[in-house]
C-alpha cells in the first residue's frame, strides 16, 4: 500500500472517530461556554442562594446534560436522592458529602477542588460547603432531586 492511500485511510479513521465523539453530544455540535458567557440562575431544586448554569443538554429532557452549580459559604444542601448517576467535580471551594437519611455535618468528608465523585441512583447524600464551591455535574435527564423530608424542598414551600 502506497504512503498516499495509507495517509488518507487514517484521515478517514480519525474523520470517523471525531464524528462519532460529536454524534455523542446532545446537540451534535460543539459546545462551548467560556466562564464570562456563563449564564447562572437560580437553582429552584435547592435551597435558596445556589445558581446554575446549564453547559450541555437539557436537564429536564432524557438525555445528556452538564451543569454547574454555584453555592456559597456555609451553604447546606439536606440529605436528597436522584433518580440517575450523579458525577460531579468539585471545580473550587470544598464540598463536605456525607451520606444517609439525616445531615449530620461530623459524618462528611471534605471534597477539595479537584475531586471527582460518582454516585449511584438512589444513594441518598447531604452536603455543606466551605468557601464559595462550584460543582461540575453530568448526568443523564430527566434529572429529579428527591429531598428524604419534603418540609426540605423549596419547590414545595409556599410563595
Amino acid at each position: 500500500m502506497d504512503r498516499s492511500l495509507r495517509l488518507a485511510m487514517l484521515g478517514m479513521a480519525v474523520l470517523g472517530i471525531a464524528g462519532a465523539g460529536a454524534a455523542d453530544s446532545p446537540g451534535g455540535a460543539w459546545v462551548l461556554r467560556e466562564p464570562a458567557a456563563i449564564e447562572w440562575r437560580a437553582a429552584e431544586s435547592l435551597p435558596p442562594g445556589a445558581q446554575l448554569a446549564v453547559l450541555e443538554g437539557d436537564p429536564a429532557r432524557e438525555g445528556l446534560f452538564t451543569m454547574r452549580i454555584k453555592m456559597p459559604d456555609g451553604y447546606r444542601v439536606p440529605p436528597h436522592w436522584h433518580s440517575m448517576q450523579e458525577r460531579i467535580t468539585v471545580l473550587s471551594g470544598t464540598l463536605n458529602l456525607g451520606t444517609g437519611q439525616t445531615f449530620d455535618a461530623s459524618a462528611t468528608k471534605a471534597l477539595p477542588a479537584g475531586t471527582f465523585s460518582s454516585m449511584p441512583p438512589r444513594m441518598t447524600h447531604f452536603g455543606s460547603m466551605t468557601g464559595e464551591t462550584i460543582l461540575q455535574l453530568t448526568s443523564m435527564g430527566p434529572w429529579t432531586v428527591t429531598y428524604v423530608d419534603p418540609a426540605d424542598d423549596p419547590r414545595l414551600a409556599p410563595h
